[in-house]
């Protein structure tokens, strides 16, 4: 008995310390955003730190693997071996002009983008800024509540700063995705043209393409769907969000035009290379305004400007990201109309047809129908393989619709082109290519030829 007794008491002290382990437990979930709606000023967002990628083309090489968990940076070194050129924030430290330069970068960042306490876009004397931040629902109040839900549901994979390197992260495979480089794979925008006859910088999602990944996660990946959450709080996460890409972009480009070593960048140094930081300045300004206006006098906008150079291009670039934010979201590709009747089978011909076009557009990308796909990189720097298509797991959705913008859209990020279609009847191809892609993973729904040539004699 007296035993019992002994063994009954230390399982109520080891109940008790299970308690209090969890209440301390549930006050450190508590400050970490579990319940507290205020973030302190003093929590700031961190300047970046990590190598900058810019992939002007693809690698020579394929990586030699996925890196191992835990170890997602290895495939930096990968491509440093490569001599893929990698841009270290910290080597500004080496210039006598750099420190400047990050303090008047920060200065500006902190000015058009607050904290995550006090997030904005825009500062308030711009009236410019502030007209196109509102036409993408970017307020200060809609970002705050945008800010503290993300603390809530986002940090610990996409982090403070949307570095998509939160305390998760490391373990995840694919990784979060870092918003910082304005990059996007799953979009349904319209390819445009600029007055200027050029394409903008890169491709950007319209807040319905936000939404969709908000309410239906990434299958496949560890992003989850959030349509619990009030459709409000969805809203003003797709404004964060937002908010937190064109942030870490302006931050993107403002290190890279100050790191990077471009034949016409170091040529214009070598003629002054006791202005080199003006240099630099001047090509980031040239980068913003040249774009849409290849006419444009790089020189006079210099002799106009007051204040720092610097902070000037980057306020005109700002401006441009967001232009070029809002021309997207009123720009939805409107995909062609299918041509098989919505009520009826697809027929086995479309998908024998779609066969065909999948042999000449795709299958050097997705070898084996994807089961032999390589290895490449992303724009990210990180490791990718092409989608093993004979399974049906779909990232960007799996809707018809949702096929047709990755066929028609390519997935800019990770290298996916557009598929060629300009010849002959583009609705019956690309739909063509739609239907035979839905129907691979499904031997039953294959003509039988073609399940022979694929999945062999399984008929499931």
């Amino acid at each position: 008995m007296p035993s019992m007794i002994r063994n009954s008491t230390k399982a109520a002290d080891s109940l008790r310390g299970c308690l209090v382990a969890g209440l301390l437990c549930l006050g450190c979930m508590a400050l970490a955003g579990c319940g507290v709606t205020e973030i302190p000023d003093s929590v700031v967002y961190p300047l970046r730190s990590n190598a900058l990628v810019f992939l002007e083309k693809a690698p020579a090489t394929a990586p030699p693997g996925f890196p191992p968990p835990g170890k997602p940076e290895m495939s930096l070194d990968w491509l440093a071996e490569q001599q893929v050129p990698l841009f270290k924030p910290s080597d500004l430290d080496a210039k006598p002009w750099g420190p400047v330069w990050r303090e008047e970068l920060n200065s500006v960042l902190v000015r058009h983008f607050g904290s995550p306490g006090k997030p904005r876009v825009g500062a308030a004397d711009q009236p410019a800024l502030a007209t196109l931040a509102a036409e993408l629902f970017l307020s200060p109040a809609e970002l705050e509540r945008g800010s503290h839900q993300y603390r809530r549901s986002c940090l610990h994979c996409h982090g403070v700063a949307g570095e998509g390197a939160g305390a998760t992260s490391a373990w995840l495979n694919p990784l979060p995705r870092d918003f910082r480089q304005g990059e996007y794979k799953f979009i349904s925008t319209a390819e445009h043209k600029l007055k200027s006859g050029f394409q903008p910088l890169k491709a950007r999602p319209r807040r319905a393409d936000l939404l969709r990944t908000l309410h239906h996660g990434l299958e496949g990946t560890s992003m989850p769907s959030f349509a619990l959450l009030a459709e409000e709080d969805i809203q003003a996460l797709a404004s964060y969000t937002l908010h937190l890409a064109i942030r870490g972009e302006l931050e993107y480009w403002g290190l890279l035009y100050a790191l990077k070593e471009d034949a016409e960048t170091l040529r214009a140094i070598e003629k002054n290379p006791e202005k080199e930081a003006q240099v630099r300045a001047q090509r980031l300004i040239s980068g913003a305004l040249e774009w849409e206006d290849p006419e444009a006098d790089v020189e006079e906008f210099v002799a106009r400007e007051k204040g720092p150079l610097l902070t000037a291009g980057l306020e005109r670039l700002l401006e441009r990201l967001l232009r070029e934010y809002a021309t997207a979201d009123k720009n939805a590709m409107v995909p062609l109309a299918n041509p098989y009747p919505a009520d009826q089978p697809v027929p086995q011909t479309s998908i024998a047809n779609g066969l065909k076009i999948f042999q000449v557009q795709c299958v050097n990308c997705h070898a084996g129908y994807g089961r032999q796909s390589a290895l490449r990189f992303d724009n990210w720097g990180g490791v990718v393989r092409p989608a093993n298509l004979t399974i049906p797991v779909y990232k960007g959705g799996r809707r018809p619709v949702d096929l047709y913008y990755r066929v028609a859209r390519g997935i800019p990020p990770c290298g996916m082109p557009k598929a060629n279609l300009q010849d002959g009847d583009p609705a019956h191809q690309v739909w063509d290519l739609v239907h035979f892609l839905m129907a691979l993973p499904y031997p039953e729904s294959l003509p039988e030829t073609i399940r022979r040539q694929i999945h062999g004699g399984a008929k499931q």
